[in-house]
Parts: C-alpha cells; sequence; structure tokens
C-alpha cells in the first residue's frame, strides 16, 4: 500500500535550499564582473521597442525597413516590435507610417532608447523634436506585465523556461516530453488563461485548455503577458492572455542533442521579394523520455514517456500598398506519445497520438486618422488515445473558426474609438461526446477619452450572445495616469467583467455531460504602479482580485461523474516586477516576486494547485561573442487533493537552468554553439500529483544562421 505524502500546509519544503540568498550572490558576482570590465567586442544584439507619437501614446503597424540588412518590421497594434536575429550594427533603420513624418535612426539610436517617436504629418508651423531616454510612464496601460524574446544564446529553450518569466505562473505538465502542458494564472484553472499564437487562439473548445506541448520549441520566439486585455471579447481569458510570436526569423539550420533521449533539428528559409518576406520552417523533435524517479522511498524507471514531432510553419508579412498590410501565419505539427500514467499505476502499453493545425490571415489598412484589421483564423486538431489496458480506444476531432473586425478611429485630439465584432464558430467529432457545433458573436465598443493631457479613460461595453447558451452585456472601465513625481511614472486601474463557456465535455460527455450548464463569469479588479529607477530599472507593482460565480465542478452521481455550476472562488494576488536593461553594460535582468491568495467559498480553503508565492529571477549577459542565460523559479507548496485529517500537498519547488552560447562570424554568416542546463540542482517535484518530472538535463545545440 502505498503512503500518501502529506502534511500542513506551507511548512518548510525539502526542495529549498536556500536559493533566495544564493540568487542574490550570484546577481552580486555578475554586477561586480560588469562593473570592472571594459569589452571591446563587437556586439551583436536583439532589438524591440515601442513606436510612439509626440504625447507618448502607441502608434500600431509602424514600417521599420533596414537600409542594409534587409530586415522589414511591422510594429503590432500596441505599437510594439522585437526582433532577435544578429544585425549589422552600422546600418540605418527607415521608420514610416501613414499620417507620420518618415525618420531615419541607427542601431545604436534604438538601443539607448528603444522607444520610437514620430510626429503627426499634418503640422500648421514647424515642429521641434526633443529625443530622450524612454519613460515607463508612456507605458502605464495594464496591455503588458511581462515579455521576453529568445535570443541566439537561448538554445532549444522549452516552452515552460520562457513562460516562467510571467509573475504568478503555474505550469503543469503530466511527467517527461510526451506529457500535455497548461499553464494557469495566480491559482486559477488553465481554461481561465487563454493562449494566442500571432493572434490564433489555440485554446480548445472540447476541454477549455491550451496544450502548449504542441507547439514546436523552434516555432515559438517571444511571448508576451497581458494581465487583463479590455478589447477582449471571446470566451475565456478571465486570467489574461498569453500572447506568443514567432517574429522574422534568421535563415538557420540548429541541430541539438541532450538527456532523456533528446535529439532535434529544425531548417528556417526566408525569401525578400519586393515588399513581402516569406519565411518557412520545419524540423522534428525525438524523446525518449525515460528517466529515473523516486515515489514513497523506492526508486523505479518511468517508461513509455517518449514523443516522436514533426512541424512544417509558413509565414507571410508584406505591405501591398504603404498603407495596405497582410499576414500570414500557418503552422502544422504532429504528436506521437506514449502515456506513462500515475506513477502507482504505471502504464507501458497506451499510446496517444494528436495533430494540431493553425492558420491565421491578418489584412489591414491604415488611414491618417486610424486603422482596420480583418483577421480570420482556423484552429483544427485530431486525437487519437488507445488503452490496451482498459480496452478503450477514443478518437475527437475539434475544429474552430473565427472571423473578426477592428477598428480604431480617431476624432480630434481627445478621441479614439474602438470597436469590434467577432464571430466565432466550434464544432466536435468525438467517440465520447457526439458531433456538437456551437456559435458565438460578439460586439464591443469603447471610447478612449484623453483628458489633461495623456490622463485616459476608457470605458467598454460588450454584447455577447450563443444560440440557446448566453446573451448578455457585460461593461469594462479603465483608467490610464502617466505621472512624473520623482521615481512614479504612472498608475492605472481597471475593473472588468469576463465569462467563459462550458467546453463540449462539460456539456455532451457520455455519460455525465450536462447541457444546461451556465457559463462561468468573473469580475475583475486590477490596479497598477509603475515607478521609473533610472540607471536601475524599472518597477512595476500591481494588484488584481478576481471574483468567480457558476464555476463548473464534475462530482460523483450514482455510478458516474457529472459537471455542475456549483463552485465560486475568490483570488486576490499582489505582484512586483523588476526589469533592467542597459545595453552598454551587455546585460539585461528580471526579477518577479508574487503573493497569491485563493479561497474555495464551499470548503473554505485554498483551490487546489494554488501557490500562495511564486518569484524567479533572471539575468542575461552578452559581451560578444559570448552570452551567459542565468534563471532561478520559484513555486511555493500547494493542496493537490483535499484530505482528512490533513490535506495532500505537493512540495515548495526552487529550479535553477543556465546556457553559456559562443558565436563564431564565418562568412557569409554565424555559428553558435549553446550548452545548456535545467533543473540543475537535480530536484524531484511534481507539477500534477502523481507524474513526477525529470530531475536535471544537459542539452547542446548547434546553430548556423546565413
Amino acid at each position: 500500500m502505498i503512503s500518501l505524502r502529506t502534511r500542513k500546509h506551507s511548512d518548510s519544503s525539502s526542495n529549498l535550499r536556500r536559493g533566495f540568498f544564493i540568487a542574490l550572490l550570484i546577481l552580486h558576482l555578475f554586477y561586480s564582473v560588469v562593473f570592472s570590465s571594459n569589452s571591446n567586442y563587437a556586439r551583436h544584439p536583439a532589438i524591440h521597442g515601442r513606436t510612439l507619437d509626440t504625447d507618448g501614446q502607441s502608434i500600431p503597424y509602424v514600417s521599420l525597413i533596414f537600409k542594409y540588412s534587409e530586415i522589414f518590421l511591422l510594429s503590432d497594434e500596441e505599437g510594439q516590435f522585437i526582433y532577435t536575429a544578429p544585425l549589422l550594427l552600422n546600418d540605418s533603420i527607415l521608420v514610416q507610417r501613414i499620417g507620420y513624418q518618415q525618420k531615419i535612426i541607427t542601431i545604436d539610436e534604438l538601443l539607448l532608447n528603444n522607444d520610437i517617436r514620430l510626429k503627426s504629418d499634418v503640422l500648421s508651423m514647424k515642429s521641434v523634436e526633443v529625443q530622450a531616454k524612454s519613460k515607463p510612464g508612456a507605458g502605464v496601460a495594464l496591455s503588458s506585465l511581462s515579455k521576453y524574446s529568445k535570443t541566439s544564446g537561448s538554445g532549444t529553450m522549452d516552452h515552460s523556461k520562457l513562460l516562467s518569466r510571467i509573475p504568478g505562473i503555474s505550469i503543469k505538465t503530466y511527467g517527461g516530453p510526451a506529457g500535455i502542458s497548461t499553464l494557469s494564472m495566480d491559482g486559477g484553472p488553465s481554461s481561465h488563461t487563454k493562449v494566442l499564437v500571432n493572434s490564433i487562439d489555440i485554446t480548445s473548445a472540447q476541454n477549455g485548455e491550451a496544450d502548449i506541448s504542441q507547439l514546436p520549441l523552434p516555432f515559438i520566439k517571444s511571448m508576451n503577458y497581458v494581465p487583463y486585455d479590455i478589447t477582449q471579447s471571446s470566451s475565456g481569458g478571465s486570467d489574461g492572455i498569453v500572447k506568443l510570436e514567432t517574429d522574422d526569423q534568421q535563415n538557420h539550420v540548429c541541430i541539438s542533442k541532450g538527456s532523456f533521449g533528446h535529439l532535434a533539428y529544425d531548417i528556417n528559409l526566408r525569401k525578400q521579394v519586393a515588399n513581402f518576406r516569406m519565411s518557412i520552417q520545419m524540423g522534428q523533435r525525438r524523446e525518449s523520455g525515460n528517466y529515473s524517479v523516486i515515489w514513497d522511498n523506492e526508486e523505479s524507471l518511468r517508461q513509455n514517456n517518449g514523443l516522436n514531432q514533426q512541424f512544417a510553419a509558413l509565414r507571410i508579412l508584406g505591405m501591398l500598398r504603404p498603407d495596405i498590410f497582410w499576414q500570414l501565419t500557418a503552422m502544422g505539427s504532429r504528436q506521437s506519445r506514449g502515456v506513462a500514467g500515475l506513477v502507482w499505476s504505471p502504464d507501458t502499453l497506451s499510446h496517444r497520438n494528436d495533430e494540431l493545425q493553425l492558420v491565421g490571415s491578418t489584412f489591414g489598412w491604415i488611414r491618417p486618422n486610424g486603422s482596420t484589421r480583418l483577421q480570420l483564423a482556423l484552429r483544427r486538431s485530431q486525437e487519437n488515445y488507445v488503452n490496451p489496458y482498459l480496452r478503450l480506444e477514443s478518437d475527437h476531432n475539434l475544429q474552430s473558426f473565427q472571423l473578426g473586425l477592428k477598428n480604431e478611429q480617431t476624432f480630434g485630439r481627445m478621441i479614439v474609438l474602438l470597436s469590434d465584432l467577432n464571430f466565432n464558430h466550434d464544432e466536435i467529432w468525438s467517440s465520447d461526446t457526439d458531433h456538437h457545433e456551437r456559435n458565438s458573436y460578439v460586439t464591443t465598443i469603447a471610447p478612449v477619452f484623453k483628458l489633461l493631457g495623456r490622463f485616459k479613460l476608457i470605458p467598454s461595453l460588450k454584447f455577447h450572445y450563443s444560440p440557446d447558451l448566453y446573451e448578455r452585456s457585460l461593461t469594462d472601465l479603465q483608467i490610464q495616469i502617466p505621472l512624473h513625481f520623482g521615481p512614479l511614472a504612472g498608475i492605472a486601474a481597471s475593473r472588468g467583467e469576463v465569462y467563459r463557456y462550458p467546453t463540449f465535455n462539460d456539456q455532451y460527455w457520455e455519460p455525465g455531460g450536462n447541457p444546461d450548464l451556465k457559463p462561468e463569469e468573473t469580475q475583475v479588479l486590477t490596479a497598477q504602479i509603475q515607478f521609473d529607477l533610472k540607471r536601475m530599472g524599472s518597477l512595476m507593482c500591481q494588484w488584481q482580485k478576481k471574483e468567480s460565480s457558476n464555476l463548473i465542478q464534475w462530482m460523483p452521481v450514482h455510478s458516474y461523474w457529472q459537471p455542475g455550476n456549483v463552485q465560486s472562488a475568490t483570488r486576490e494576488s499582489s505582484k512586483a516586477i523588476w526589469q533592467f536593461d542597459r545595453p552598454e553594460w551587455y546585460l539585461s535582468a528580471f526579477a518577479h516576486f508574487s503573493l497569491i491568495y485563493t479561497l474555495d467559498n464551499n470548503r473554505q480553503k485554498p483551490l487546489r494547485y494554488a501557490p500562495n508565492q511564486t518569484s524567479a529571477f533572471g539575468l542575461t549577459w552578452s559581451p560578444s561573442p559570448f552570452e551567459i542565460n542565468l534563471q532561478y523559479n520559484y513555486v511555493s507548496d500547494r493542496i493537490s487533493m483535499y484530505d482528512y485529517p490533513v490535506d495532500t500537498i505537493l512540495e515548495a519547488t526552487e529550479l535553477w537552468s543556465l546556457s553559456i552560447a559562443h558565436t563564431w562570424i564565418i562568412k557569409p554568416g554565424s555559428f553558435t554553439l549553446v550548452f545548456s542546463g535545467d533543473n540543475l540542482g537535480n530536484i524531484r517535484y511534481e507539477t500534477i500529483r502523481g507524474y513526477p518530472e525529470p530531475g536535471r538535463s544537459i542539452r547542446l545545440s548547434t546553430t548556423y544562421s546565413f
């Protein structure tokens, strides 16, 4: 009989090894090295920034054309842009957009000040443009809490390491590379966090979750977390939106090999034709996945955890005219996985095959007083699961189609009107739910009032309708106040309502599906304050409270389980995020800390799998030709199962990772060698009870870019 590991919640964990003090010591040592060295190496930096007007407001869809590097970038709807491949340091950039004056800047100017400010093209008299350091006050909006892009020295970084830079995040995997992987925020369910890939929603209407293990590692290059998006109008997203981007990758061939039978390659080819850039990427990843585990003081080998993943992707970005652009993303991945089962009930025969196809197209046109964007997105998935022990075979086929029209219109200097029309169609063919389909419609209108300089007041009204399921109007209100009072750079606050439809499994699973379920509803309160610490970077503090009702919970009824709207929950989080970037020192760093309070109002206990603390810090030091990346992540203990007299607890976990890279310039390209290690402390831990994770892993990656 296997005994459960139980203890009182929040007791000290054997996984904690004075990591916080070690992190401070390493950070201090790196600062000492940076301040005491004067490197003359040539730099190969990544660039990122925003396109703004002279008042500090974001300008979407601005073209950035590099003269010698032959790179074409387009800032997104929030005015943000990023590029991670090596650049020519003597290059110049032409910045242009309809309604604004063109300007030319150098790479060095962009590194020193990553905000590009444009003057309106309609001026009655000559104006004076003042170049200054970037002020965080311009970014006080609740549009982004964390963002990061992989660098050439990152190697084959797992999604969990990329996403762990988000404060308050919990990443759940079913043990090893073959297990599906989901993420949640602030102790909430995974179905409350929306994941977008190049603006394509990858959330499954079958279970309400996004399986990020279906996204190939080299396909994703950057992430951006939006804690609350007032323009978000589809089902889910009460815990925010994780935006994953592919970015414009350089021509390259990459091969990696590592622990647990890891072997992977990918090839990316891009071509510039007139004003269009096309990129084709393909690759494969194999993992044997077997690793030793210790459970109930007995060591065993975790088997049937192999993964074989193949993928191909196409990306096109171009300008049809100076005022019209078009973007296309298409990706298909195919996974063959073992299903290892629970550690106390191992499964060496079960198998799962699944596929994911994504297609997204955006057609936009820009006007001097606004812009319009038409977006179409298609998500298709297939899954086949075979369990010989239970003589079970199930098939699931899911298709989701989205059509959206977004418009931004400026009226004078004080009013901007945001409007959004969305149509969603979800359809499933499943051996466990039969055939079902659902249509939903959303209309959103949000006027932006610019008052007293850059003070913003943004109310919004959203009307949601799905036949025989849901019909309701929801309201939101957001306030943004930029300030320049000492280190205080600005404050922002919002109040909003978010809903989530029941999944197809909730409604139609046999046996037990409940077609009379109501959508879950959540009220979200957010407050945010930002500080400009000058040479020491920026600090952002955020408080958020969420009250959820009609939460869907599966409960035993007779001989089977059935879902019902029986749960309500309260969640509250306080976060601090520090960002530091000094290109002249070749150094960037981040740190975040979150305090999380959750309460199941029915049980009067914290929610399952909800940590009460998370934290992380990381730094990148890149004196060319070297690059060193160090990262530390901590998640406190959390309840995995309610029990009596004590609850079953997952122990607190701290994980260290390190990568060291060297780049050689070999005409006509460059060669990068990356040595990386994850879980350097060889910690035994779980993210889901009964599915232990692998120990220390080492990888060696080689990339030839041309």
